[in-house]
């Protein structure tokens, strides 16, 4: 079921940041939380092209969708991909009937995830990324999901466009690039923190991800500073 109120919180948050410098990556995180609040889905990733090319995971909500999103970029396969090159939404009820995308499949599976949709992630020019929503067990797909998901799919489309920065740069790619950018630094930061906690980047990515959320830091910003600071100790 939609739950309506959070639904009406992610459009609020939206308006709200188009007024507001952002970084892309930021909001983009803060989409796929809200991904999960609005569907009462698992979990959600972002994947974002630049220029046509290859996809590559930009935001995650949590550390088992990163490892699948990874290894969807690196493969070059699954309902993401799809979705964002067929411009349709792509479903899957129980990835365990699946025959397409192998690999994906494979890593989905041991991650937990039985069920995933794909939502292309369209501009007025062309499409520039997809939305993934994931599931721990089978699920139908409703109508009411999909058209709601590719709604917030749109949304995250609207932040790369209407980034304050676009307006300088006049090119969406500057922008992707920007996205990217800011996964490289929560890349290292993820590296940092495991280091110095003894543990699993994955560990590592959650307790960044829950210090974000409460301190009310922007996970880049607070990966920065992780990264800025790395030779005076651990700030996650």
């Amino acid at each position: 079921m939609i739950d309506q109120q959070a639904l009406r919180r992610a459009f609020e948050d939206y308006a709200s940041a188009l007024l507001t410098r952002y970084q892309i990556g930021d909001v983009l995180y803060r989409l796929t939380d809200q991904v999960v609040d609005v569907l009462g889905v698992d979990g959600a990733g972002v994947s974002i092209a630049q220029d046509g090319e290859d996809l590559s995971f930009v935001a995650a909500t949590d550390a088992d969708v990163a490892v699948i999103e990874a290894q969807q970029e690196s493969g070059g396969e699954g309902p993401c991909h799809e979705a964002y090159h067929t411009g349709e939404a792509v479903t899957v009820h129980d990835l365990a009937d699946e025959s397409r995308w192998p690999e994906y499949r494979e890593t989905a599976m041991d991650q937990g995830c039985r069920a995933v949709a794909g939502l292309p992630m369209p501009t007025h020019v062309r499409r520039i990324g997809a939305l993934n929503l994931y599931q721990h067990d089978p699920h139908d797909w409703t109508d009411d999901e999909i058209s709601t998901g590719q709604l917030l799919a749109n949304m995250a489309s609207g932040y790369i466009l209407n980034h304050d920065a676009l307006a300088q740069s006049s090119t969406l790619v500057d922008q992707l690039q920007g996205a990217l950018d800011s996964r490289v630094i929560i890349e290292q930061a993820k590296g940092i923190v495991a280091a110095r906690r003894g543990v699993t980047t994955a560990a590592a990515f959650q307790l960044l991800r829950d210090r974000a959320r409460s301190t009310n830091v922007r996970l880049h910003d607070l990966c920065q500073e992780v990264v800025d600071t790395a030779d005076r100790g651990p700030t996650a």
